[in-house]
């Protein structure tokens, strides 16, 4: 049986791998006993020219890394082998961290959830994350962050971990879809997700690091011609999206989402419903606000439907198993809460709490 083996560090310029090294000649991988600093360069060599991981900050090193070789974690670390981990995202807008305080909140109702240690204060995790950001020097990306039972032993026992970990990286703004394709503009095509299970309400409430049934729901509505999929449980009431909430607009102005129980606790939904219930009903574009559940058939027959996340993401699907939504274009309720959530991102306006300016190092004279 022929094994692939890895790329070297020594590769052709034109990104072939060249001949393992004189010493290593005949060997299968797994024969192969590397040197750390083999290992090193080999990483190295595997990550050379990947771009969208700025810096990496880890309490078991107790400080950052800039260099992807060395952004790792430890391979007995509980969150790795056994799942115990759980994770969180804010956005990094012009060098200001958008609503870090609610995600931090998220966070630590998430550890409670799990059971985890957390031997750092609400400030200190919130410091953590600006200084990382601070040492990348980005002013735009993401920040996403885990707190993890440690590292110790790979048995299924807690007890084993030496110590709670937190780490933290700064990653490049998510892009979806290819080609200049503009959510915005073009909208999403979505499919019904029926086949994989709904995770259940405790793992659903947890932003535990296992986002195996996430993945699958995406892999499902891919099949349909989705990208994030919309759940229906088995009632025929709407869920969610694979790592989104979602909403509906009636043609008469009535913006319904799900309640929270079961499902994620959206930030970003609960965002759009401070923006619905004030701006929007003030302008006129929605007659009312509602937390209720919501049927597939009544969203089916809505004027808009929209999938949010990540912050600033508003996303509207303008045909769903092949079936218009409204008038299966980009609709004026979508348009609006994009915008408003860009001009208050950009702007940073609002409370300290929600927009952390980011302490860069003053540059070299």
């Amino acid at each position: 049986m022929a094994l692939r083996t890895v790329p070297t560090a020594d590769q052709n310029a034109d990104g072939n791998a060249a001949p393992l090294n004189r010493a290593a000649d005949g060997l299968r991988p797994a024969q192969q006993v590397l040197s750390a600093a083999e290992a090193v360069e080999r990483m190295a060599a595997r990550r050379r020219g990947k771009r969208g991981c700025h810096a990496m900050f880890s309490s078991y090193l107790g400080g950052v890394v800039t260099d992807p070789t060395v952004m790792t974690v430890p391979l007995d670390d509980h969150m790795v082998h056994r799942g115990h981990g759980i994770f969180d995202t804010c956005s990094l807008v012009n060098g200001r961290l958008y609503r870090l305080g609610i995600h931090i909140d998220r966070l630590l109702a998430s550890a409670e959830g799990a059971r985890l240690a957390v031997p750092w204060s609400r400030d200190e995790l919130i410091q953590m994350v600006a200084d990382t950001a601070a040492s990348s020097g980005v002013r735009d990306g993401l920040m996403r962050y885990w707190l993890t039972a440690g590292p110790g032993g790979f048995s299924f026992m807690p007890a084993e971990c030496e110590e709670p970990c937190f780490y933290c990286v700064v990653l490049d703004p998510m892009g979806f879809g290819s080609g200049g394709f503009d959510p915005m503009v073009d909208g999403f095509r979505e499919a019904t997700v029926r086949n994989t299970p709904m995770k259940p309400p405790l793992l659903a409430q947890i932003k535990s690091n296992n986002y195996l049934l996430n993945v699958l729901t995406h892999l499902e509505a891919a099949d349909g011609g989705g990208t994030f999929g919309i759940i229906v449980d088995d009632d025929g009431f709407i869920a969610e999206a694979c790592v989104l909430n979602v909403c509906s607009i009636s043609h008469d102005g009535v913006f319904v989402t799900p309640p929270f129980e079961g499902i994620l606790h959206g930030t970003t939904m609960r965002r759009l419903l401070d923006l619905a219930r004030g701006p929007l009903r003030d302008e006129g574009l929605l007659r009312d606000v509602q937390q209720r559940p919501l049927r597939a058939d009544e969203a089916r027959a809505g004027a808009e439907l929209i999938m949010s996340g990540g912050d600033t993401h508003v996303f509207p699907v303008v045909e769903w198993d092949g079936a218009p939504i409204g008038n299966g274009s980009v609709g004026p309720v979508a348009k609006q809460l994009h915008e408003l959530i860009t001009a208050e991102t950009e702007a940073g306006d609002g409370s300290p709490e929600d927009f952390i300016e980011v302490q860069y190092p003053a540059a070299a004279p």
